[in-house]
């Protein structure tokens, strides 16, 4: 049977509900974050960089 425990890819919360994409889950407040961060914010670049590994990392596939 396949484990069901999801940790959040971003903040590391575990069985939270939230999207996942790519087979990795971001959980609701670290969407939520995501979606509300400024470009000029500083925790910016480390959710850009999070969502990067997400989408690109080939070593992931």
């Amino acid at each position: 049977m396949e484990n069901s425990i999801k940790k959040c890819f971003i903040c590391g919360q575990i069985n939270c509900d939230g999207i996942i994409i790519n087979g990795e889950m971001i959980c609701r407040n670290c969407e939520e974050t995501i979606v509300n961060t400024e470009v000029d914010d500083s925790d910016y670049d480390k959710l850009k960089d999070s969502i990067k590994i997400i989408l690109f990392d080939e070593c992931k596939k």
